[in-house]
């Protein structure tokens, strides 16, 4: 198993991914810069050509990535999550799962998609679906999918031959925290995932989003990565308090990004926030009346 790691640190719109170097030669997930998935191969005596199959652990962008243009040169199968065949396949199915259309930061996010990521709004060919649990044959090592929705409703991570050492991929454990900011992403779920990757004690993480593999103190990173919802759903609450008392208030401050560097982060923002707000009103600690939120003293 080899970790290439994407450009940029693996920062979004790059991310890492894995090359099973096995009788069936897989990648796992295909967003890293094509020039580093490209050395790898080289490094083991390998070429775009001759990779055999692509397992995409989720339909983002930053994940299925250069899939279909390795698929195109090597002919070889790409698998997702039947969750994620949609979102995968075309642009438009991909716009449906993000659920941006029709919001006022649409626009930014397109252009931005396609002046920077142009090859994610190509068609792919999915030419098979895994299931959760069911092996994923390399040769001698067996990739093991699980499935750990709330990210995307398709979010899988991957054990390898086993599940001690484990894929994370965006149960990413990064400073930033937890991201659900799409139409098919969901808090409840996401909670439930991370607590079901926690109840499995894998030895190590490999995260999507960070530069090494974590063995030291995973335990307490996935606990802190968890504890990262409630912190946030304060700071909801403490800002509303503030007077920040609509979404378009609450994304301006901004609370859940820690700046908003573009345009298209407002989308994710607001995105996000509703999903809180939602949960909040739920549970009685906030209340809507109309576009105004406020914190329910009744």
């Amino acid at each position: 198993m080899h970790l290439i790691r994407g450009a940029n640190r693996a920062r979004f719109p790059e991310a890492n991914c894995l090359l099973i170097d096995d009788e069936i030669l897989t990648l796992v997930d295909a967003g890293a810069s094509l020039p580093h998935i490209e050395r790898t191969l080289k490094d083991l005596g390998h070429e775009i050509s001759d990779v055999d199959q692509i397992v995409l652990t989720h339909f983002h962008v930053d994940h299925k990535g250069y899939a279909e243009r390795i698929r195109k040169v090597a002919h070889c199968d790409i698998v997702c999550h039947e969750l994620g065949v949609e979102g995968t396949k075309s642009f438009e199915g991909l716009v449906d799962c993000y659920g941006t259309r029709g919001r006022a930061h649409y626009y930014a996010w397109e252009s931005f998609i396609k002046k920077w990521l142009p090859h994610v709004t190509e068609n792919y060919e999915v030419t098979g679906t895994f299931q959760d649990g069911e092996d994923i044959d390399c040769g001698n090592v067996k990739l093991i999918p699980i499935h750990t929705p709330g990210h995307t409703q398709d979010h899988t991570c991957i054990g390898i031959n086993g599940r001690k050492v484990i894929y994370l991929v965006d149960i990413d454990l990064t400073r930033f925290g937890p991201w659900y900011g799409n139409a098919v992403s969901d808090i409840v779920q996401f909670k439930e995932s991370i607590k079901r990757i926690m109840d499995m004690r894998p030895a190590m993480g490999i995260s999507s989003h960070l530069m090494e593999p974590i063995s030291n103190g995973l335990e307490d990173r996935l606990e802190a990565y968890l504890a990262v919802f409630d912190e946030r759903d304060q700071r909801i609450v403490h800002n509303v308090e503030e007077g920040h008392d609509t979404i378009e208030k609450l994304a301006a401050v901004p609370t859940i990004y820690p700046r908003i560097p573009h345009e298209v982060y407002l989308v994710f923002e607001e995105i996000m926030l509703e999903k809180h707000v939602r949960l909040l009103c739920e549970r009685g600690v906030l209340r809507r009346d109309g576009e105004k939120i406020l914190v329910d003293k009744r």
